[in-house]
Protein backbone atom coordinates (compact mmCIF):
# COMPACT_ATOMS: atom_id res chain seq x y z
CA UNK A 1 0.00 0.00 0.00
CA UNK A 2 1.29 3.44 -0.93
CA UNK A 3 1.66 5.86 1.98
CA UNK A 4 0.46 9.44 1.70
CA UNK A 5 3.04 12.18 2.47
CA UNK A 6 1.82 12.54 6.07
CA UNK A 7 2.10 8.81 6.70
CA UNK A 8 5.62 8.84 5.23
CA UNK A 9 6.67 11.59 7.63
CA UNK A 10 5.12 9.76 10.56
CA UNK A 11 6.85 6.51 9.60
CA UNK A 12 10.24 8.26 9.51
CA UNK A 13 10.00 9.50 13.08
CA UNK A 14 12.14 7.83 15.70
CA UNK A 15 11.57 7.56 19.41
CA UNK A 16 13.81 9.34 21.89
CA UNK A 17 13.54 10.23 25.55
CA UNK A 18 14.78 13.47 27.10
CA UNK A 19 17.35 12.88 29.81
CA UNK A 20 18.89 15.16 32.39
CA UNK A 21 22.44 16.11 31.57
CA UNK A 22 25.15 17.99 33.35
CA UNK A 23 26.31 21.45 32.42
CA UNK A 24 29.27 21.03 30.15
CA UNK A 25 31.68 23.27 28.35
CA UNK A 26 30.29 25.69 25.77
CA UNK A 27 32.03 27.87 23.23
CA UNK A 28 33.78 30.69 25.06
CA UNK A 29 31.85 33.93 24.72
CA UNK A 30 28.56 32.24 23.85
CA UNK A 31 27.26 31.82 27.39
CA UNK A 32 24.95 34.84 27.52
CA UNK A 33 23.54 34.19 24.06
CA UNK A 34 22.94 30.52 24.88
CA UNK A 35 20.92 31.49 27.95
CA UNK A 36 18.87 33.98 25.93
CA UNK A 37 18.27 31.34 23.26
CA UNK A 38 17.36 28.78 25.90
CA UNK A 39 14.76 31.15 27.35
CA UNK A 40 12.78 30.76 24.13
CA UNK A 41 11.96 27.21 25.18
CA UNK A 42 8.81 28.82 26.57
CA UNK A 43 7.49 28.80 22.98
CA UNK A 44 7.46 24.98 22.72
CA UNK A 45 4.15 24.34 24.49
CA UNK A 46 2.31 27.19 22.74
CA UNK A 47 3.32 25.65 19.39
CA UNK A 48 1.67 22.41 20.51
CA UNK A 49 -1.38 24.38 21.64
CA UNK A 50 -1.58 26.11 18.27
CA UNK A 51 -1.62 22.74 16.52
CA UNK A 52 -4.17 21.31 18.95
CA UNK A 53 -6.42 24.29 18.30
CA UNK A 54 -6.29 23.67 14.56
CA UNK A 55 -6.97 19.96 15.04
CA UNK A 56 -10.41 20.84 16.37
CA UNK A 57 -11.62 22.18 13.02
CA UNK A 58 -9.11 22.80 10.26
CA UNK A 59 -7.11 19.63 9.70
CA UNK A 60 -7.82 16.88 7.20
CA UNK A 61 -8.07 13.31 8.39
CA UNK A 62 -4.88 12.44 6.48
CA UNK A 63 -2.78 14.97 8.43
CA UNK A 64 -4.41 14.53 11.83
CA UNK A 65 -2.24 11.65 13.16
CA UNK A 66 1.00 13.37 12.16
CA UNK A 67 -0.02 16.63 13.80
CA UNK A 68 -1.15 14.86 16.97
CA UNK A 69 2.30 13.29 17.08
CA UNK A 70 3.85 16.74 16.64
CA UNK A 71 1.96 18.03 19.68
CA UNK A 72 3.54 15.25 21.76
CA UNK A 73 6.92 16.22 20.28
CA UNK A 74 6.51 19.80 21.50
CA UNK A 75 5.92 18.51 25.03
CA UNK A 76 9.07 16.39 24.77
CA UNK A 77 11.06 19.35 23.40
CA UNK A 78 9.90 21.50 26.31
CA UNK A 79 11.02 18.84 28.78
CA UNK A 80 14.43 18.37 27.13
CA UNK A 81 15.12 22.11 26.96
CA UNK A 82 13.91 22.46 30.54
CA UNK A 83 16.50 19.91 31.62
CA UNK A 84 19.19 22.00 29.95
CA UNK A 85 17.90 25.13 31.70
CA UNK A 86 18.02 23.23 35.00
CA UNK A 87 21.65 22.27 34.38
CA UNK A 88 22.87 25.71 33.25
CA UNK A 89 20.59 28.04 35.14
CA UNK A 90 18.67 30.84 33.50
CA UNK A 91 19.00 34.55 32.86
CA UNK A 92 16.03 36.12 34.69
CA UNK A 93 15.84 39.07 32.28
CA UNK A 94 15.85 36.77 29.23
CA UNK A 95 13.22 34.54 30.86
CA UNK A 96 10.94 37.54 31.43
CA UNK A 97 11.40 38.75 27.85
CA UNK A 98 10.71 35.28 26.45
CA UNK A 99 7.47 35.01 28.42
CA UNK A 100 6.36 38.42 27.13
CA UNK A 101 7.10 37.22 23.59
CA UNK A 102 5.20 33.97 24.23
CA UNK A 103 2.17 35.83 25.56
CA UNK A 104 2.18 38.21 22.57
CA UNK A 105 2.43 35.25 20.20
CA UNK A 106 -0.44 33.45 21.89
CA UNK A 107 -2.70 36.50 21.79
CA UNK A 108 -1.89 37.39 18.18
CA UNK A 109 -4.94 36.97 15.91
CA UNK A 110 -3.24 35.01 13.10
CA UNK A 111 -4.36 31.45 12.42
CA UNK A 112 -2.83 28.95 14.83
CA UNK A 113 -1.23 26.84 12.10
CA UNK A 114 0.50 29.95 10.75
CA UNK A 115 1.70 30.88 14.24
CA UNK A 116 3.06 27.36 14.77
CA UNK A 117 4.84 27.39 11.40
CA UNK A 118 6.42 30.80 11.96
CA UNK A 119 7.53 29.89 15.49
CA UNK A 120 9.17 26.71 14.23
CA UNK A 121 10.93 28.31 11.27
CA UNK A 122 11.81 31.70 12.75
CA UNK A 123 12.76 30.57 16.25
CA UNK A 124 13.64 26.90 16.52
CA UNK A 125 15.19 26.38 13.08
CA UNK A 126 17.62 29.14 14.07
CA UNK A 127 18.22 28.22 17.72
CA UNK A 128 18.85 24.51 17.28
CA UNK A 129 21.91 24.94 15.03
CA UNK A 130 23.19 27.60 17.43
CA UNK A 131 22.95 25.09 20.28
CA UNK A 132 24.70 22.53 18.08
CA UNK A 133 27.59 24.84 17.13
CA UNK A 134 28.17 26.59 20.45
CA UNK A 135 26.63 24.39 23.12
CA UNK A 136 27.82 21.56 25.25
CA UNK A 137 27.50 17.87 24.42
CA UNK A 138 24.06 17.74 26.06
CA UNK A 139 22.90 20.79 24.07
CA UNK A 140 24.15 19.23 20.84
CA UNK A 141 22.33 15.98 21.61
CA UNK A 142 19.04 17.73 22.41
CA UNK A 143 19.37 19.89 19.32
CA UNK A 144 19.89 16.84 17.11
CA UNK A 145 16.99 14.97 18.73
CA UNK A 146 14.61 17.90 18.32
CA UNK A 147 15.75 18.51 14.74
CA UNK A 148 14.89 14.95 13.77
CA UNK A 149 11.32 15.44 15.01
Amino acid sequence: MKLNPYEKLLARKRTWTPIKGDAGEVTEGSEETLLRALSLRHMELPVGDFINDALATDVTTLARELLQSNVKDEEKHDLALGYIADAYGVDPKAEKEAKILRDAWVSHPDHTILKAKVAETAIFFVLLPFFRWNGSASMRTVSADISRD
